[in-house]
């Protein structure tokens, strides 16, 4: 601050005000590592919602996915078209019954 503020006398005391209330340049690197660190924590928050609205559309997909074959099997379609049209595995097939 000593380097923006100078000689100029209005300056200097406003900048001796600051440090009386902590306000100086220790105390502005403090307050933009905590800046930092709450975008830090806003953007992981944002990258986690993000995320998980991937999955949760995934994850309705396969629910849809196995519901369509549970009906298809009531219906006594063959495995292999179960498969063919739904995408799912033999295997993920065979564990819905």
């Amino acid at each position: 601050m000593e380097r923006i503020v100078g000689d100029l006398e209005e300056g200097k005391k406003i900048m001796e005000k600051l440090k009386e209330l902590g306000l100086d340049d220790e105390f502005g690197a403090y307050y933009d590592a905590e800046i930092v660190h709450r975008k830090e924590i806003n953007s992981a928050r944002n990258d986690g919602r993000k995320e998980g609205r991937k999955e949760g559309r995934k994850e309705g997909a396969n629910n849809e996915k196995r519901s369509i074959a549970k009906n298809l099997l009531k219906d006594g379609l063959p495995i292999s078209k179960i498969c063919k049209y739904t995408g799912l595995s033999k295997k993920q097939i065979a564990n819905l019954t």
